[in-house]
């Protein structure tokens, strides 16, 4: 049976920018802790799956049996490609801005089309490709800012690639197993896989699992309750009403308010030449967003045929 056309509930609009809010957070609160980056994102993986345990356990524990042994590989492919973008990106802060940071991780939405493109044969209009240029050109005039200004600010934008890179692939393959498992449990399985890859990463590179500060654990906390449950798992609710290109679209208002709460905070200076490449980055990635939103028809999605209604994201 073919899958009927429906339009997205305004709802999940307005929950979309409360995500975007949520993750504007993850950086500075990154930025106050001195653990090292798997450790960071281990506590982070952890308490969350903590939090969902008794709203998810049954459901995740079910949605686990119901899947192919080609679904729960894909759903332990996702948890790695989170773990691998929380690595890569975490320890990008402590080499680069919190600006050029933030801003290369909204190249996302091209990543992902991309993915789509080379795994999905879904089709992208030519004409969106020249915006996405115009991103990867502001994008880049911050790189070369950061190659020319010396130190490791190069290799901290190197390492916000990488990790762009990988939580594309984390949504790519989570809208398609979110056809056939809830919020919820999919959010809690994954996490769970991404906990384990990290503490693995962790256990090889001897980083400590305690003799931390409380400082540092409140930022663990506060990382668990705004960028992860009101961020990535909102997200994960919404791959259900809005397909993955729209909701990595939202990543581009990350850079600007994660740069304005840096400059308050910390006095972190911020060059001209970032406001350049950020403008060139936002309009493109905006514009390449909206070419690609109207050629698919318009703002109307497939709704899934056998999407559970259960245990969806708060």
């Amino acid at each position: 049976m073919r899958s009927a056309r429906v339009r997205p509930p305004l709802l999940a609009y307005g929950m979309l920018l409360l995500g975007v809010l949520a993750v504007s957070c993850a950086a500075i609160l990154i930025k106050l802790t001195n653990a090292p980056p798997a450790i960071t994102a281990f506590y982070r993986m952890v308490m969350t799956s903590v939090l969902l345990l008794p709203f998810a356990g049954r459901g995740a524990l079910a949605a686990w049996r119901s899947l192919t042994g080609r679904e729960r590989l894909a759903l332990i492919a996702s948890g790695a490609f989170l773990a691998l973008h929380f690595i890569l990106w975490i320890g990008s802060l402590f080499y680069t801005s919190v600006g050029s940071s933030t801003l290369l991780l909204s190249l996302e939405p091209i990543f992902v089309l991309l993915g789509a493109r080379l795994f999905f044969t879904e089709r992208v209009p030519a004409r969106a490709w020249a915006f996405a240029l115009v991103a990867v050109l502001g994008t880049a005039l911050i790189s070369v800012h950061d190659l020319v200004a010396g130190g490791s600010a190069a290799f901290g934008d190197a390492l916000s690639v990488g990790g762009t890179i990988s939580v594309s692939g984390y949504l790519l393959i989570g809208q398609r197993l979110r056809r056939t498992v809830a919020a919820l449990p999919y959010s809690l399985l994954v996490y769970m896989v991404a906990a384990v890859v990290l503490a693995l990463y962790a256990g090889v590179q001897r980083d400590s699992f305690v003799h931390y500060g409380w400082g540092d654990w409140r930022a663990f906390l506060l990382l668990t309750l705004i960028p992860t449950v009101l961020g990535h798992t909102l997200f994960n609710g919404l791959l259900k009403y809005l397909p993955a290109s729209t909701v990595s679209m939202s990543i581009v208002g990350e850079p600007l308010g994660a740069t304005a709460l840096a400059y308050i905070l910390f006095g972190d200076r911020v060059p001209f030449i970032w406001f350049v490449g950020a403008a060139l980055a936002v309009t493109g990635i905006v514009v390449f967003m909206r070419t690609t939103h109207t050629a698919a028809g318009g703002g109307d999605i497939a709704a899934p045929d056998c999407a559970p209604e259960s245990g969806q994201a708060p």
